[in-house]
Formats: structure tokens, C-alpha cells, sequence
């Protein structure tokens, strides 16, 4: 398991490889990036996640979900208690870093990474932490950025098609709706684009961003080792505590494992922060979970329990 985990990563960083390649070779630009970036996310995973419930009905893949879900709240619960001691000092960059070590790349790195080692088993499961991860995100995360905003508001945010494809995926699963081979097929094919695009997508915001001047910044080494170190083992012990199925246990862990997400930038930019700071985060972060994932993984591996 070990050594498919690290396969996998290391298949996924070419890819991201190629990303940067295009970007620096002109092939794709600034304005190329956002509108793919949107076609990803409001597209592509979302059909990739719902055609993950189009599967048979078991009660262990149901209560796996609800299991998923009650360990992704668990987890996160977790890191926002750890979030609020550790970062005490209010600044102005405060907030960016509170919501870039709290929300991973869990879309575009974490489901891709989680379908390579499991496959669709891990995206079903996924799709809880995403759950949790979203409804969060514009509760919690906007309080973060000092915008309280409205309920009506709250709620308009929480309609994203990833939610919706989740609701729709889970009542599908539910009633054992299942889709013509006509339907299903164009589904998969456009859903099996997540993750050769998702990554291409982020070599494109790495050679955007400028990495040696990036790592000069000695701040960003302790948002690194909070993100990519101090929460994940945090999260697989209290995983470990909970004594929950491998797949379950490991996909909640991959979810943590992965570096900053773009919403950190989305955010910061939405309500007037430090944009440019979220990215060095996003950039650094990104480089080291190359390392940092595998090395994690194979003691997740070991502590969770896989064959």
C-alpha cells in the first residue's frame, strides 16, 4: 500500500510537472487558469463525485458514509480548537493563515489522490469529508475573514454543485437509481478528467507564483509544519482513536494530508486580505506535500491497519 501511495504521488506531480510546463511555454495563462479552475470545480468533480455513488446499496458503504462524515467533523473540529491556540497573535495575515492550515486541497489533490490508491470506493467517502469541508468553509471560514454576512447569504454559498452532486449522488445511491449506459458513460469519461486536469490546474498556479522568494519567507516554514506535519499526525491520532475501517480511517487522513488549498487564496481576495500571501502559502505547501504525504502515509499505513 505503501509503495502505491507513493506511485501514485509521484504519477500526480508529473502531471503537475506538465502543468507548469504549459503555463511557462504560453499554452495556457493568467486568464486560462480561473476559467479552468472554474470548469473543474463547478463541472468536472462534481459529475466525478456522483457517478462515485453509482453503485450497489450496501449498509457497510452507508454507514461508512456516516462514519466519514462523523470523523471529517471530528478532525476538523480538532484543527479549528488547535487553529484558535496557535494562532492568538492578530494580525492581518492571521486570518489567511487560520483558514489555509485549517482547509486542504482536499478537492483538487485529495480526491484525485484518494481515487489512484482506493478508487471509487475512496472518492464515495471522500465525498463526506468534502461535505463537511464545504459546510464549514462558508460558516466558519467566512466568521474567520471577519464577514458574518447573513443567513440567506450562508446558505446561498452552501449551493455549490459539489453539494448538490452529493445530495443527488446520495439520494441516487439511497433508491438505487441507477443511470443508462447512454447517461452514465459521458458521466465517467468527463469525470475521469478530474485529476489530469486538477493538476495541471495547480503546476499552472505554482508558475504563477515565484517559489525562491517564496521560501525566503521564514513565517512560511511554520504554516508548513503546522499544515503539513502537526495536523495530520493530530488527525491520525485521533483517527487511530476511533478505531475505524481502513478506507474510512485513510481518506479522512489523505483529506488532512494535503497541502493548502486554493480557497485560502479565494478568500482572501473575496473579503480584501492578503491574496498574495495565501498564494506563497499555496505554493510552498503544494512543493512539500510532495514529501511529506508519502512519508506520512506509510505511518499512517502501519498505525491505521491495512493489509
Amino acid at each position: 500500500m505503501a509503495a502505491v501511495v507513493t506511485e501514485k504521488i509521484i504519477e500526480m506531480f508529473l502531471i503537475l510537472l506538465g502543468g507548469v510546463i504549459v503555463y511557462k511555454a504560453g499554452l495556457i495563462d493568467d486568464k486560462t487558469v480561473p476559467k479552468l479552475s472554474n470548469l473543474l470545480l463547478m463541472f468536472i468533480s462534481p459529475l466525478l463525485i456522483f457517478q462515485s455513488y453509482q453503485m450497489k446499496f450496501e449498509m457497510r458503504l452507508f454507514y461508512g458514509l456516516l462514519w466519514t462524515l462523523a470523523a471529517s467533523a471530528v478532525t476538523f473540529a480538532v484543527t479549528i480548537v488547535l487553529s484558535e491556540l496557535l494562532f492568538r497573535k492578530k494580525g492581518e495575515r492571521t486570518p489567511v493563515e487560520k483558514i489555509a492550515v485549517i482547509y486542504s486541497n482536499s478537492g483538487f489533490i485529495g480526491l484525485p489522490l484518494i481515487n489512484g490508491i482506493i478508487g471509487s470506493e475512496g472518492i464515495f467517502y471522500m465525498t463526506a469529508y468534502l461535505t463537511v469541508f464545504n459546510l464549514l468553509l462558508w460558516t466558519h471560514g467566512v466568521l474567520v475573514m471577519g464577514s458574518a454576512g447573513s443567513f440567506k447569504e450562508m446558505c446561498k454559498n452552501l449551493l455549490t454543485p459539489t453539494i448538490i452532486a452529493i445530495f443527488a449522488g446520495v439520494a441516487c445511491f439511497v433508491t438505487q437509481l441507477h443511470l443508462p449506459e447512454v447517461i452514465a458513460n459521458p458521466i465517467q469519461m468527463i469525470g475521469n478528467m478530474n485529476t489530469p486536469l486538477a493538476m495541471i490546474i495547480a503546476g499552472a498556479n505554482l508558475a504563477q507564483g515565484n517559489l525562491l522568494k517564496s521560501l525566503q519567507n521564514k513565517r512560511l516554514y511554520l504554516i508548513c509544519s503546522v499544515k503539513l506535519i502537526l495536523y495530520p499526525l493530530v488527525g491520525l491520532a485521533a483517527l487511530w482513536l476511533l478505531h475505524l475501517e481502513f478506507h474510512i480511517a485513510f481518506t479522512v487522513f489523505i483529506g488532512m494530508a494535503c497541502p493548502a488549498g486554493a480557497s485560502a487564496i479565494m478568500f482572501a481576495e473575496r473579503y480584501g486580505k492578503d491574496a498574495k500571501y495565501a498564494s506563497e502559502i499555496f505554493v510552498v505547501t503544494t512543493v512539500l506535500s510532495a514529501i511529506s504525504i508519502p512519508v506520512l502515509s506509510v505511518l499512517a499505513i502501519r498505525l491505521l491497519g491495512a493489509a
